[in-house]
Parts: C-alpha cells; sequence; structure tokens
C-alpha cells in the first residue's frame, strides 16, 4: 500500500467517527507544537488500549525509550522524572508563550489527548464539526498486519469552548495556538499538506499580531 493510499484511508476511516447528524468541517493530523511543553506519562491518556502490539513495536521500543530519555534533556535521571511525574508547565506564562494553563484547564486536556499512550504507531488528527472539536486516533498497524487496526474518538469540546485560533507559522509553519473558554491555550502543530486551511474551519481566526483573546468573567 503506498503511502497516499495509507493516508486517504486513514483520513476515512477518522471520517467515520464525527458523530450522527454533525457536519465535518475540517480535519488534520496534529502535534503538539515543539516549543509546547509535554504532559508527563501518567497525564497522557491510554488510548486503544485493547489493541494488540505488533512485533514491529516491541522491536522499536528500546530505540523509542532511548529517545525519550535522552532527547528531552541532558541528564537521563531528569528525563525520567520529567517523563514520569505529574508535573505542571513551569513558570508564569504571557500571550506570546505556547501554553496558559495548568493540565486540567481546557488547553491542558488538549495537550494531553495529542500525545496518547498507545501500543502501536497511531495517527492522531483533530476533528471540526459543526458542533465539537475533538481529537480521534487511527491505528497504523493495518500497514504491518494487513488487518485493519482500532480507530476511536479521544478528548472533545463544545465548538463554542474554542474562542479562537492563532496562526504561529511566525515560529513554525502549521505552529498554532488554540484559545479556549477558560483563558487557557495550547500550541499545536499541524503537519504535513494542507495545514494552512485548517484553521479556516473555525469561528475567529488570529494572526502572531492580533492580540490574545482573554475572555472577560460575567459578573454574578
Amino acid at each position: 500500500m503506498s503511502r497516499t493510499d495509507r493516508g486517504r484511508e486513514t483520513v476515512e476511516r477518522a471520517r467515520a467517527l464525527v458523530p450522527a447528524g454533525e457536519v465535518l468541517l475540517g480535519q488534520h493530523g496534529v502535534f503538539l507544537a515543539e516549543r509546547a511543553p509535554r504532559p508527563g506519562c501518567f497525564r497522557r491518556p491510554r488510548a486503544l488500549r485493547w489493541e494488540r502490539r505488533t512485533l514491529g513495536s516491541w522491536l522499536t521500543l528500546p530505540v523509542l525509550g532511548a529517545a525519550r530519555l535522552y532527547g528531552v534533556t541532558w541528564n537521563p535521571v531528569e528525563a525520567l522524572v520529567e517523563s514520569i511525574t505529574e508535573r505542571e508547565p513551569k513558570g508564569k506564562k504571557k500571550p506570546g508563550e505556547p501554553f496558559h494553563g495548568g493540565w486540567d484547564s481546557m488547553a491542558g486536556h488538549l495537550a494531553r489527548a495529542v500525545t496518547p499512550r498507545t501500543k502501536n504507531s497511531t495517527a492522531v488528527l483533530m476533528q471540526v464539526t459543526d458542533r465539537r472539536v475533538q481529537v480521534v486516533y487511527v491505528s497504523q498497524a493495518r500497514f504491518l498486519t494487513g488487518r485493519a487496526g482500532a480507530a476511536e474518538v479521544g478528548w472533545g469540546t463544545d465548538l463554542r469552548n474554542v474562542t479562537w485560533i492563532r496562526d504561529r507559522s511566525d515560529v513554525a509553519g502549521g505552529d498554532h495556538e488554540v484559545g479556549f473558554a477558560d483563558g487557557s491555550w495550547c500550541s499545536v502543530h499541524f503537519g504535513g499538506q494542507g495545514w494552512s486551511r485548517m484553521s479556516d474551519v473555525f469561528p475567529v481566526r488570529l494572526t502572531h499580531l492580533d492580540p490574545v483573546l482573554v475572555p472577560v468573567p460575567v459578573p454574578g
């Protein structure tokens, strides 16, 4: 199966996860932006948990483990601690920084959703419908076993909770900050062709020159 055919199948299987009665406005592969903080291992959700690990996945475990251990920091002990602890993002955040809000904020839930723990290689896509934003997972195990892998919906929220999306291609092409009604935001990366069209499906779109929109509390 060619790479184009694989991509087409992944897109179609993700499209089948759109809730009945909703209109899919856009979907694209999504990752955390490189400069955004990564949630610790125990903060990341388990996805496709009923899927069996393929032989190829078992063989790459040592490589992935070593990359994770030594790629985060030059200090392997510190890297191990950071990868398993539930540590909140450090420092006071301000507009222009890649993440604002704790891991239990809406932005934190998005960051956790796009970094799932899976047994096999998995495509992570963001979908925007006329009602919601959701993250879906499509296993890539089929391309090793010949059998279709699992697919499921992960985190999602009402579209009204997403107050803006901000293009940060001034930092890296495909980077966007997604802002939420609770005042939090998270930087994600839309990879591959067509990333520039993904932001068009959100109600409020900002450039990197526009200020972050912080919700004003309504008096009780």
